[in-house]
């Protein structure tokens, strides 16, 4: 089993690092409500479509996609949270 590297967050740290990868926080105390709620690797989960995205061609010549690091312009944690809602109350079975 490998060695878990990742350090430690606070809530406003991880506020921050969704802040410096282009997610719209405003405000940012519902940032911090909603990760308290489900945890960052949760909300990440939900914000996956969310993020931007290169197309490339491999060495064998297929199109590829490659998912980055930062968010689109526009996302923001008011849309994932009405997602989350949203989500909650489906009674799917």
């Amino acid at each position: 089993m490998g060695e878990y590297v990742k350090e430690w967050l606070s809530l406003d740290q991880q506020v921050e690092k969704l802040v410096s990868r282009g997610l719209d926080v405003n405000p940012r105390e519902r940032a911090a409500t909603l990760l308290r709620a489900v945890g960052y690797y949760r909300l990440t989960g939900y914000l996956y479509p969310l993020r931007n995205s290169q197309q490339y061609v491999d060495e064998d010549g297929k199109a590829r996609t490659r998912i980055l690091s930062g968010y689109r312009s526009g996302a923001s944690i008011d849309h994932i949270s009405q997602v989350i809602a949203f989500d909650r109350t489906c009674a799917c079975s």
